[in-house]
């Protein structure tokens, strides 16, 4: 007993250093040994909790998270009570005592007893939604202020054009110039935004070097101009600290007319036509107007049901399998995994429809990791009947960035028992758009743990000879429409896969053709050095059940 109380005498002395640490804001404790969490009264008040100090196995934090916020919340939360991380820095979006969610960040640490067991974990939690909304270089509303005022048009049902606008390459010009000259020039920015907008709607600073808008009172033509009339006294240099400072922007834009969907969908569509004029139009304006020919709130509906969707487990997901052949035998060598949607309003939904629009979603990194997951597990007994076949999965940019992306490869492989020597990473063309040196360095920490590359779409969009030279792939795939159209004599085609193809195998990569459909094509690449080949001509994509009967039945 006096060991108990001396115990908790110290953590009373902890808890109050905390709370002086914490300034004023919200404090937490969880004792492990002592299987108790000690909340700070305001604490308490703000989320409805039973007292100061309440029963570890009685309180399940996570579900006090947004849903959309869960998965990297579970996963920090692990890294931090299993040791992998001893202090913690994060943001979520938390339920508090009347249902709604404030934007809580999290900072603390771990404290661990002589034999590495977790004793204690404590921190500070910080409520951004009570702190001041204003960016405090531009002076303007900032992320947290955007998100309310777009979550009321919707709630209120207004229209409105929102637009998402940017400085490209703010990162060279903070490396060259400095920090403070960078925010000179996001000052400048700002206020040239902001005169270019007038009194026709709200100006904001978002992440990085972006900036937001919204109006209610302007058609998408007129925020067009105004989007226009920016961009290029931008481009004619502003003047910051005695340099003429010539800025290239890029610009998606929105134009939202009602339908309750959820904000950060709205968003994604916002981003999406950013990047699209970040790296396809040359900084010109990009108006979102929907995918898979569906009007533009009926698609906003459709990527707001996916998100949803990804939310309750991958609700309406699966897989099928695409069979890769070898060239010469014809005997299968591979197959990829392919995702597949249905809804209950739309069917179903061909990837083509969301998937590049979700690819800028925080959200889509936990689909990437279900579809690994579950490909991984569905493959697992077939290298024991082919020792040989490799299980191809696309990944996205999202979760090519993560920082624990090596981390749930090891976890997925040791649940599912899948060898990662029988794992191809297939990168997709919009990962060209990460920074080469990143990509290089995952790439090559990919090749260590045994992981096959591949880089799909190869000749298509930016520097793919580059790529084929400082990644070093173990495979590329072929844009497809150059063997669909490989027979028209007028297009090139024959000769852009007859060079690509030999380039590739001279550097060391083997060539795979997708998109063969007929066996006139299959007799034309037959004069090139391919390795594999995938198309209809051999198979349409099936289920696992229908690979091991087709392909393993004895």
């Amino acid at each position: 007993m006096e060991k108990n109380s001396e115990h908790r005498k110290i953590l009373d002395e902890l808890f109050d250093a905390f709370t002086i640490l914490g300034r004023g804001n919200y404090v937490l404790m969880r004792d492990v040994k002592c299987n108790m969490v000690r909340f700070s009264p305001d604490a308490v008040e703000l989320f409805g909790l039973p007292g100061e100090y309440v029963p570890d196995d009685q309180i399940d934090w996570g579900n006090f998270i947004h849903p959309e916020d869960r998965f990297r919340y579970t996963r920090f939360h692990k890294k931090l009570t299993d040791g992998t991380s001893k202090s913690y820095d994060a943001t979520y979006r938390t339920r508090l005592k009347d249902g709604s969610y404030a934007t809580l960040r999290y900072i603390g640490t771990s404290i661990f007893d002589e034999n590495n067991n977790l004793e204690l974990v404590g921190g500070i939690m910080i409520n951004e939604g009570l702190t001041e909304s204003t960016d405090p270089v531009t002076i303007l509303r900032n992320q947290y202020g955007f998100f309310q005022d777009i979550s009321a048009v919707v709630e209120l049902k207004k229209n409105c054009v929102v637009i998402l606008c940017g400085i490209s390459r703010m990162d060279k010009i903070n490396e060259e110039h400095g920090y403070t000259f960078g925010n000179a020039v996001l000052q400048q920015a700002a206020w040239l935004l902001q005169e270019a907008v007038g009194q026709d709607g709200t100006v904001y600073r978002m992440d990085g070097a972006k900036f937001a808008f919204i109006t209610e009172s302007l058609s998408p033509e007129e925020v067009a101009v105004k989007y226009e009339k920016f961009r290029r006294a931008a481009q004619t240099g502003l003047p910051v600290k005695n340099i003429r400072q010539v800025l290239a922007i890029a610009g998606g834009m929105f134009a939202f007319e009602g339908g309750q969907v959820n904000e950060y969908t709205i968003y994604s569509c916002l981003l999406f036509a950013f990047r699209d004029s970040k790296f396809y139009h040359n900084g010109k304006l990009v108006n979102y107007n929907g995918a898979n020919d569906l009007q533009t709130n009926e698609s906003l509906e459709l990527l707001d049901e996916v998100r949803n969707c990804i939310l309750l487990d991958c609700k309406g997901f699966s897989l099928r399998y695409q069979p890769i052949f070898d060239a010469q035998t014809e005997k299968l060598t591979s197959i990829e995994a392919l995702l597949c949607w249905h809804s209950e309003r739309f069917g179903e939904v061909p990837p083509s429809a969301y998937v590049p629009v979700l690819e800028s979603d925080f959200l889509f990194e936990e689909l990437g990791y279900w579809i690994l997951r579950r490909a991984m597990e569905d493959a697992r007994k077939l290298p024991e009947k082919n020792p040989a076949l490799i299980l191809s999965v696309n990944i996205s940019p999202a979760q090519i960035v993560d920082d624990l992306l090596l981390e749930e490869i090891d976890k997925i492989s040791a649940a599912t028992g899948f060898p990662l020597q029988n794992l191809c990473f297939e990168l997709t063309k919009s990962c060209r758009k990460i920074e080469p040196y990143i990509l290089r360095r995952i790439v090559r920490a990919l090749k260590r743990k045994g992981i096959l590359c591949l880089i799909d779409d190869f000749g298509s969009g930016v520097a793919s000879i580059d790529f084929l030279r400082d990644l070093a792939p173990d495979f590329i795939k072929l844009e497809k429409t150059y063997i669909t159209n490989i027979q028209d004599e007028n297009s090139g085609n024959l000769q852009i896969v007859s060079h690509l193809s030999q380039l590739a195998s001279e550097l060391g990569t083997k060539v795979c053709l997708k998109g063969i459909q007929d066996a006139e094509i299959r007799e034309v690449i037959k004069k090139f050095p391919v390795t594999n080949v995938q198309g209809n001509f051999w198979s349409t994509a099936l289920s696992l059940e229908e690979i091991a009967e087709k392909f393993f039945a004895k």
